[in-house]
């Protein structure tokens, strides 16, 4: 059997032509090839750079070494018939936040999700050692994923989608939103909009504003938070995260390729 996401193209594509031979107004041309022919094509952006590694967490580890393992499993489980998924950059590689943005649009992409890992406001984090590295932990807990998207982005609509479906599949995961970037202090006061989702719109994120396609930001979970560290960092925890996003992808996947009623 095809996946849903497939089964709707192939309706869709169906509607169409009935509607051409019946003379009813027709599909746009486009979207017809695209639901017909394109493959969906999803954009994983693996967050930070090896020159520019992003926050460093509560074991003395870069944010960047966790975007990369999260990505590199989720570009697997999302293989699938009728899915392209493009890494913006492998583990060695150097890229700009445009040219993240430029290679989705490049590609026409269907979807683009950005991967990061979390801290937290200087004010609330304490510097330590491991094993005489460097490292950064939270004076309180501050745990949880946050979910971005920017308004500025010609897609908004099918972004925060795409947002709610991935919120609904963390939170069924068990998993809960931080809400410490709206806190209306220097570095925050991020509008929320919606709490139970932890869903925000953060309008000047560049990989958002400047992608024309379907744009989210997932930070994944707090690595300066000693309990949410072990949490991402945990093999299978991880493996349940990928199948909450798989599950968002087939969902939107679904949600875009189904016919609306006229």
């Amino acid at each position: 059997m095809l996946p849903r996401y497939l089964q709707a193209r192939s309706a869709q594509a169906f509607l169409c032509l009935c509607a051409f031979f019946m003379g009813a107004a027709p599909c746009d041309a486009a979207d017809a090839a695209r639901t017909a022919d394109k493959p969906f094509v999803i954009v994983i952006d693996p967050g930070h750079t090896p020159k520019q590694p992003g926050a460093l967490g509560i074991k003395g580890i870069h944010e960047v070494t966790y975007n990369d393992a999260l990505s590199a499993k989720l570009a697997k489980a999302l293989q699938a018939p009728g899915v392209q998924v493009v890494l913006t950059r492998v583990p060695s590689e150097e890229i700009s936040l445009d040219g993240r943005a430029e290679l989705a649009n490049a590609r026409q992409a269907d979807l683009f999700l950005a991967l990061h890992h979390d801290s937290a406001q200087l004010k609330y984090l304490t510097k330590t050692e491991v094993n005489g590295t460097p490292a950064y932990q939270t004076v309180q807990p501050i745990a949880g994923y946050s979910i971005f998207v920017s308004q500025l982005n010609p897609r908004f609509a099918q972004s925060q989608q795409f947002a709610k479906l991935l919120g609904q599949e963390l939170r069924a995961l068990g998993r809960h939103p931080t809400l410490h970037h709206a806190e209306p202090i220097a570095g925050e006061n991020r509008e929320l909009l919606d709490a139970q989702l932890g869903i925000y719109k953060f309008d000047e994120l560049l990989v958002l504003r400047k992608t024309t396609v379907p744009a989210v930001l997932l930070e994944v979970g707090v690595i300066v938070d000693a309990e949410d560290e072990k949490y991402v960092a945990d093999n299978a925890k991880q493996d349940a995260i990928v199948q909450a996003i798989v599950a968002a992808v087939d969902k939107f996947q679904h949600w875009v390729f189904t016919p609306t009623p006229n």
